[in-house]
């Protein structure tokens, strides 16, 4: 049995409708946009929607709650998911493995059900957690309605700035990579071999792989992202007329990005003081730290414009406490501000109390 999902359902089957085409290009340590159009208009995901599914799946396996070599069970509910699957029958036992590869490689609405119900104890409460896990995302304009993006829920939607942020936390998850670029792949002892509908996850210089494809309501996506010379790019392009215009875009949006930007590491200057004057505290100064400066995404050739500006008051008055802010480390490039970083005291330094400062008298009357 050969599975090859390019779409789920035929194109003399689909309405003629506008597409609203959208994308969405970003670097995933700062979630820096370089790329957008109407990035925040919701859309049909289809089987996008599957990418939530593998996302929860590897974070069970951070959890320790499952392994790839984990078995789970298909059930009645699984046996009877339509459009793409692998012919999960019910009581049939897969490892999580070939669970994965079923959905990413094969886009199998059956063994996403099966690997949904494991973590979720339900497909509807697994749902919940794919709905909690889009808010922790920041993916504030997505409803989730079920685990699979086949069937037909116009309540199901995203945007390209919601898919593109799943995306980056997918992008952390190198486990997958393997799978998400395989082009053919034999499960069931052989019975069922899998053709992978994304041809960029294996063609595309530095990809990491995700996906591509449609469903029964929702244009063509692709969802792609992929690494050079450590620098990694995702992009979501959504609701498009067809397959090649997808990836026919989100290759030229990733050429963009490796073309023109690159990701430097920022650097606390060295000429940043350690200490502010304190007022009226128990001590005279207050030592200070800065949070982490991480990345910052500018255009190539720009390096030698980025400079760090300090701001920080000449003192501050007590009492002062462990964690408040002091000042802020603004990284500029040229006139963009690229990251603002802040500087918080690094210790606590009590105001002085009335015997503190009648003491403090004394010693000055003994002194002189």
């Amino acid at each position: 049995m050969i599975m090859s999902c390019t779409s789920e359902i035929s194109a003399e089957d689909k309405p003629v409708r506008n597409y609203v085409e959208s994308y969405v290009l970003m670097e995933p340590d700062t979630k820096t946009v370089i790329r957008e159009k109407n990035g925040d208009v919701p859309v049909q995901m289809g089987s996008f929607n599957k990418l939530m599914t593998v996302l929860l799946a590897a974070e069970a396996m951070d959890r320790g709650e499952l392994t790839f070599d984990t078995v789970l069970t298909a059930s009645e509910n699984a046996n009877s998911k339509q459009g793409a699957q692998i012919w999960l029958m019910p009581g049939e036992k897969s490892t999580l493995s070939e669970l994965l590869k079923g959905v990413i490689i094969g886009n199998a609405n059956d063994a996403a059900c099966v690997i949904a119900e494991r973590i979720g104890g339900t497909e509807e409460k697994f749902t919940e957690l794919m709905n909690t896990r889009a808010g922790e995302l920041g993916m504030k304009n997505t409803l989730f309605t079920e685990c699979t993006g086949y069937y037909n829920d116009e309540q199901q939607h995203t945007t390209a700035y919601d898919a593109a942020l799943l995306l980056c936390e997918l992008s952390k998850h190198e486990e997958l990579t393997e799978i998400f670029v395989t082009r053919l792949e034999d499960i069931k002892d052989g019975k069922v071999q899998l053709v992978t509908s994304n041809p960029m996850g294996h063609r595309y210089k530095g990809s990491v792989g995700f996906k591509c494809g449609t469903g029964p309501s929702s244009g063509y996506f692709a969802a792609e992202g992929a690494c050079r010379d450590g620098f990694s790019l995702v992009c979501a392009v959504m609701d498009c007329k067809d397959e090649d215009r997808a990836l026919g875009l989100a290759k030229e949006l990733l050429d963009t990005g490796f073309g023109g930007y690159t990701v430097i590491s920022l650097d606390i200057p060295e000429d940043m003081p350690n200490a502010v004057k304190v007022k009226n505290g128990c001590g005279t100064e207050v030592s200070i730290s800065a949070e982490q400066t991480g990345n910052a995404l500018i255009s190539k050739g720009s390096e030698d414009a980025v400079k760090a500006r300090i701001i920080l008051p000449s003192f501050v008055y007590a009492p002062v406490g462990r964690g408040d802010k002091i000042g802020e480390l603004r990284f500029y490039c040229k006139d963009r501000l690229l990251k603002t970083v802040q500087l918080r005291a690094a210790e606590d330094i009590p105001q002085k109390s009335v015997l503190s400062v009648l003491s403090d008298m004394l010693k000055y009357v003994a002194e002189f």
